[in-house]
């Protein structure tokens, strides 16, 4: 998609944590010297459904578990352990710390009120002089 706007781009796999970290690294010193934006694909799979009512009848199981193999949070796992970038003890510390943060996260959410109603529409689209919608917040 990247060429019709005349800019590099490409697929990546997106299961490989070293290959993503290469293409980004590409990327990032492109546009930093000044040459503009790249356009990277970066192909997953997906572990799970679209949604809770998603039957996944398109794969199998045995499908989904070859796939787990190769999962990039668990290759990244592998790499900084092989590497003694962190011992398990302290992924396991970060681990604890973001369950945490996320139960936060949760916690507040369920407790704060809906929003009215009303600022359903407020700074949903950028351009300020939307025909349709005027901007509420400035």
């Amino acid at each position: 998609m990247g060429l019709g706007y005349e800019m590099p781009c490409g697929p990546v796999d997106g299961m490989d944590p070293v290959a993503v970290a290469k293409a980004m690294n590409k990327a990032i010193k492109f546009a930093r010297e000044g040459n503009g934006p790249t356009f990277l694909e970066m192909k997953t799979y997906r572990f799970r459904g679209h949604s809770m009512s998603d039957a996944q009848k398109y794969r199998t199981k045995d499908e989904v578990l070859e796939y787990k193999k190769i999962d990039p949070i668990s290759q990244v796992k592998e790499i900084i352990l092989k590497n003694k970038y962190a011992t398990q003890d302290q992924l396991d510390e970060v681990d604890a710390k973001v369950k945490e943060g996320v139960l936060e996260c949760v916690k507040f959410a369920e407790e704060s009120p809906y929003p009215e109603k009303s600022l359903m529409y407020d700074a949903v689209y950028e351009q300020e002089d939307y025909p349709f919608i005027k901007h509420k917040i400035k």
